[in-house]
């Protein structure tokens, strides 16, 4: 990651934990997932949330950023999705318990540029 993206990612992380009071979950399982130019579908879980309400995720990616509530909230974890293409760089909730990667998929089929220059 480079530092100006790291900054980046550490301040959001900062804003989450002033703003809820709580210590915020940071992605656990991280490791250069990407989806090249293509756009990708991500399914992030935050498990272990001990019945806290709705949070939001905020994922960092080198296209850009993606903020949004949860799909799915049930008793210990919640569900996030975001639609984004490029490589994954950071990602964090402002809840409680682990945030992990649940799987991604790459729409490969559609070509990003249908109408090279």
């Amino acid at each position: 990651m480079n530092r100006k993206l790291r900054l980046a990612a550490i301040a959001v992380s900062a804003a989450a934990l002033t703003a809820t009071g709580a210590i915020a979950a940071d992605l656990d399982n991280g490791s250069g997932q990407s989806c090249g130019a293509f756009e990708g579908t991500w399914h992030f879980v935050n498990n272990q949330t001990r019945g806290a309400g709705p949070g939001t995720l905020t994922a960092i990616f080198s296209s850009g950023t993606c903020t949004t509530g949860p799909s799915k909230v049930n008793n210990n974890n919640q569900h996030f999705y975001c639609m984004a293409s490029g490589d994954l760089i950071w990602a964090s909730t402002n809840l409680p318990g682990r945030l992990v990667l649940s799987d991604f998929e790459c729409d490969d089929k559609k070509d990003p540029d249908p109408d090279p220059k």
